[in-house]
């Protein structure tokens, strides 16, 4: 018998008199100790599949048709209080976003505790406060935290995003579930960290005897963590079958789309550019940041951010700046923009030094910048063209030109012009960060530096995005500077690759020669912990040592 089984589930959403179907038929199979990943684009109806599983569907939501089998019952004919007898107990889920999953006024040890406490008084066990405590310090070792009592005595805000994410998992297993849903647990860590969970979950699934559900949109995470793929498009399963054969023989339009999204980690697609006899555009000489914190039991405390950053881009050059968060990356963007004042060295654009631009701030015809996220950077008050407004109020056009200049941008990024009137959660992903970029290049900068721009994306969305900036650097002249953790991406996009670890740049050159010979061990570390969709790739990544691994990699789990 399936420990879970989806059986020709329909869902769907009303809201103002309008009903939205986002489930349709869709059937799918869970083993006792079988690894299943559950795949599609943002949209696709991957997390309301799993809300319907676990019962924490909106108010709207219906179900129409189906059944949701647990251990042979379905759990549809269930009242409320059977359901929830089940959650954290025989089925746990670890989310996304490990900082807005935990109230930030509580200690880890309240979370814990709150979630045994319940859970006892639902199966009528009987525990004292000690008790609780000590199963949560053995959960917390499980989960390769060195230091429960540290850990239960700290507040969210005060771990690492990786430590966040072990304490979701070890919330997740408080209980023995029989069932583990993982809903994007890597998303918002870097990749070393997000390496470092996957390989734990994996380790837990096999060591206490679980099924996953792993739900991501990333296929290198999938080969890590399934044994068996569902594929969702649109709210149906479009394909699905053994992972091998998934990703080796896919049979639908949309899987080889989404596999042949995914930038090579090696083979073919490295930008081995001759180099550019061009003038630079973008000078950082000996450039040093510092903080001073005022705090009670560290007073004028110093952190360097950023420790005599020395580098130069190229007119027409496309430039990473690599490396995990906490490195500086967004440090040097804020202070070659003038967002951020360096407090030593020497920062010029196109021949002009920062200083001697009007107030230190980088001339809006020079340079822009593109955020990570374009859900957040986008004011969800105003349309598109009065965002684009904004920025073309400095360009010295004519007020009665801006919209001809409007209807201009929205065509080079590819949105048709009546997309002017609409607001950003009329937009997806792509289309907004489509939309942050038009706003970039209202003020026809030379040279733009580029955020994370895809990280918030998917990978079919990213693919479309990378297209779309490689035709506007080719069209419109522009020089990027190019800032990622992403280095599989970073291969197939830049001319030059630098490495930035704790605010040094520890590593410059090619993406042939950073892959084919890294020569840091940070960079080793890096790339080996970039997840890929074949043997080969795997294979060919470099060797890093425990003792390296150590010594550079920002542990989660410190």
């Amino acid at each position: 018998m399936d420990l879970l089984e989806i059986r020709n589930l329909d869902l769907s959403f009303t809201s103002y008199k309008q009903t939205a179907h986002v489930l349709k038929d869709v059937s799918l199979k869970i083993a006792e100790g079988q690894r299943v990943a559950l795949i599609g684009e943002t949209g696709s109806g991957k997390s309301v599949t799993s809300k319907a599983v676990l019962n924490t569907l909106p108010g709207n939501a219906s179900v129409d048709a189906g059944q949701i089998l647990w251990r042979g019952e379905n759990l549809l004919d269930k009242t409320e209080g059977q359901r929830e007898a089940l959650k954290g107990i025989e089925m746990s889920v670890v989310m996304q976003d490990p900082l807005s999953s935990f109230n930030p006024v509580f200690t880890i040890g309240r979370h814990l505790e709150d979630v045994l406490y319940w859970a006892d008084r639902r199966s009528g066990r009987k525990s004292t406060s000690k008790d609780r405590r000590e199963r949560i310090a053995q959960t917390l070792l499980k989960v390769q935290l060195a230091d429960p009592e540290r850990v239960m005595r700290a507040y969210p805000s005060q771990l690492s995003g990786g430590m966040r994410q072990r304490v979701l998992i070890a919330l997740a297993l408080m209980n023995k579930p029989a069932l583990l849903i993982a809903d994007e647990p890597g998303t918002a860590l870097d990749v070393t960290t997000q390496d470092e969970i996957l390989r734990l979950i994996n380790e837990l699934v096999a060591e206490e005897g679980l099924s996953l559900l792993m739900i991501t949109h990333n296929l290198g995470v999938v080969r890590m963590t399934a044994d068996y793929v569902y594929v969702m498009r649109k709210g149906e399963i479009v394909e699905h079958g053994p992972l091998n054969q998934i990703f080796d023989n896919p049979q639908t339009d949309y899987a080889r789309e989404l596999i042949g999204a995914i930038p090579p980690l090696y083979g073919e697609g490295v930008k081995d550019q001759p180099a550019s006899s061009e003038p630079p555009m973008l000078q950082l000489e000996n450039v040093t940041k510092t903080f001073t914190a005022k705090h009670i039991l560290r007073p004028d405390h110093v952190t360097k951010a950023v420790q005599d950053v020395s580098l130069d881009i190229r007119k027409g050059e496309i430039f990473g700046l690599a490396g995990e968060s906490g490195s500086g990356k967004t440090t040097v963007a804020r202070m070659l923009m003038g967002i951020m004042q360096a407090s030593s060295g020497r920062i010029t654009i196109d021949g002009v030094p920062l200083e001697a631009m009007q107030g230190g701030r980088v001339d809006r015809a020079l340079a822009q910048i593109v955020y990570q996220n374009p859900g957040t950077s986008l004011n969800p008050k105003r349309t598109v063209a009065q965002t684009l407004s904004v920025p073309l109020s400095f360009s010295g056009l004519e007020k009665r030109a801006h919209s001809h200049r409007m209807e201009e941008l929205l065509e080079l990024v590819g949105l048709p012009r009546h997309y002017q009137a609409r607001y950003p959660h009329e937009l997806s992903g792509g289309q907004k960060q489509r939309v942050a970029i038009a706003r970039a290049l209202a003020a026809n900068p030379r040279l733009l530096v580029l955020d994370e721009p895809t990280s918030a994306l998917d990978v079919s969305v990213q693919k479309r995005v990378i297209k779309l900036l490689e035709d506007l650097r080719g069209e419109l002249g522009l020089t990027y500077l190019f800032i990622s953790h992403d280095l599989s991406l970073m291969r197939n996009f830049c001319s030059r690759i630098a490495i930035m670890l704790r605010g040094e740049l520890v590593e410059q050159g090619t993406p042939r020669e950073v892959f084919a010979d890294p020569q840091h061990p940070y960079t080793r570390a890096l790339i080996a912990a970039i997840p890929v969709i074949t043997e080969a790739e795997e294979a060919a990544k470099p060797l890093v040592t425990p003792e390296e691994k150590q010594r550079f990699l920002v542990s989660s789990a410190a």
